[in-house]
Formats: structure tokens, sequence, C-alpha cells
């Protein structure tokens, strides 16, 4: 009996001393002092000022890919500001082309890449800061309809193919539907592509389309080259630049400087050149 109840209480003690070194290690691990705490980072985005550069889908500028991801000259010049400069952190937020005005009146965003100020920006008030890079949009045709040039003359009783809420010169920059339903047969399309396809499908006679855009789809397609008529004179030719909101946190004239930096060293230049779009200094 007596050897029994020593058992017991070796057995006992030695419980004791495992709950209590276990009790001990788990406040080790919590304590913030145990090497295995996070320490956050300084240099994260988070410790600095965010600008919110607004995008919409808009080939070659503004790419949805099939993974969400977006891509394109804009979101490449954002990394590249981002990288010349460590004062403020500039975000791509997403936004549709039909509502970018009342997004950016109403701040969702500070800034807007490739824009142009005659595209309807009249009446917000804003800072432009010009990027010298040119592009524009010309007419295409199917060769089987279209013989010469003299086809894109005339756009009486020919269906012409519209991207939603893009601002054409021939169209007198208007983007209501109803009001070009009056002056056009149109139809309406959801981006560079689509206008694209819907001349090789027959379903638009004439389509205008970005001519950056239109060089990269015939690189990558080029069995349709033969197949279309590109107009000869462009329908506009634009130098679309940088819109700053009047209430950012950002300087303008400091935007200007680190655009102006990417302009020397060539950075500028060098990613337009990826996407066919001439630098215009």
């Amino acid at each position: 009996m007596v050897i029994r109840q020593l058992y017991r209480l070796l057995f006992s003690f030695i419980l004791g001393i495992s709950v209590f070194s276990a009790a001990i290690a788990q406040d080790n691990n919590q304590s913030p002092t145990a090497t295995n705490t996070i320490v956050p980072n300084t240099t994260a985005p988070n410790t600095i000022p965010t600008i919110h550069v607004g995008g919409y889908q808009f080939s070659p500028y503004v790419n949805l890919q099939q993974d969400g991801r977006y891509t394109g000259l804009t979101l490449d010049i954002i990394n590249a500001l981002n990288q010349i400069q460590q004062e403020v952190f500039f975000e791509f937020t997403v936004t549709s082309v039909e509502h970018r005005y009342k997004a950016y009146a109403l701040g969702r965003f500070d800034m807007m890449i490739f824009e142009n100020p005659t595209w309807g920006w009249q009446k917000i008030a804003d800072q432009f800061i010009p990027l010298h890079m040119i592009d524009g949009e010309v007419f295409i045709a199917l060769k089987a309809k279209a013989h010469n040039q003299n086809y894109f003359k005339n756009l009486t009783n020919k269906s012409v193919a519209f991207v939603k809420g893009y601002h054409y010169q021939f169209a007198h920059f208007e983007t209501d539907a109803d009001k070009l339903a009056k002056q056009f047969r149109p139809l309406f399309v959801s981006n560079n592509r689509a206008s694209i396809e819907s001349i090789l499908r027959e379903r638009a006679d004439i389509a205008p389309v970005t001519h950056s855009y239109l060089q990269y789809y015939l690189k990558v397609n080029p069995q349709d080259r033969h197949l279309l008529l590109i107009s000869d004179k462009w329908d506009q030719e634009y130098d679309n630049g940088i819109l700053l909101s009047l209430r950012s946190s950002l300087d303008a004239k400091k935007l200007s400087h680190w655009v102006q930096l990417l302009i020397d060293n060539g950075k500028l230049a060098e990613l337009a050149a990826q996407y066919g779009i001439k630098s215009s200094q």
C-alpha cells in the first residue's frame, strides 16, 4: 500500500512539472521578444501617401487578362513612376469608360493617364501634364468590300463599329448612343478587338481602331493583314497625357518633374515603343 502511494505521488510530481514547463513555453511564444515575432516593414507602401490612378479597358494602355490582372502601358508607367521616387505610391484603380467622369469628379481617384482634354473634361477642374506620345485612330474595312481609299470618304449607308464610350473625331466626339444612331448606322462593341472582329465577321462595314492596338493585333494575327484595308488618313491624332485632380495631395509640378525624368532617361520612349507608340520628343 505504501509503495502504491509513493508511485502516485511521484506520478503527480512529474505531471505537475510537465504542465508548468508547457505554460512557460507558451508564454515565451506569445511574448513580443520571441524570435518569431513579425516586425512591420517600415518601407511598405502604406507608410507613404497613395495616389490612385483611374483606368479602364483601353488597349493597349489597359488590358484585362483572363486571370483578372490588368496590364498595358498605363500599368507600366505607374510602375516606372513608383521606381523613380519614394515620396508617394501610385496605385491602379479600376473604373469604366462611361462612368470615369463622375468617379473622377467624386474623388474616387487622383489622376488618369492617357486622357485628352477634348474628351469631355472641359467642365471638370483638373491639371494636364503631357506625355508626348503620339497615337490615334484609323479606319479599317474588308478589302473584299472596300477596294480603295475612297471607301472611307463617305459613311452614308455604311454600318460603323463604335466602342462604347470612346470619342471619335468624325462623330464630333459624341458618345451618346441615341445621338449617334441619328447620324450613323452604329454597331456598339466593347473594345478595339471587338471592332476588328466586327469587320472580319462582316457585322460592320467600317470601324475606327486605335492605331497602336491595330499594329499589335496584326503582329499577333498576321493572317488577317491581307484581309483588311487600312485608311491612309487618321480619324484623329492625339497626344494624350495625365489628368491630375486639383483636390489631389500630389503637386502637379512634382509629378511633371518625375515625368520629365522618365522622358530624359529614355524610359517613357522605351515603354511606348513596346506598344508601337511613338514619342514626340
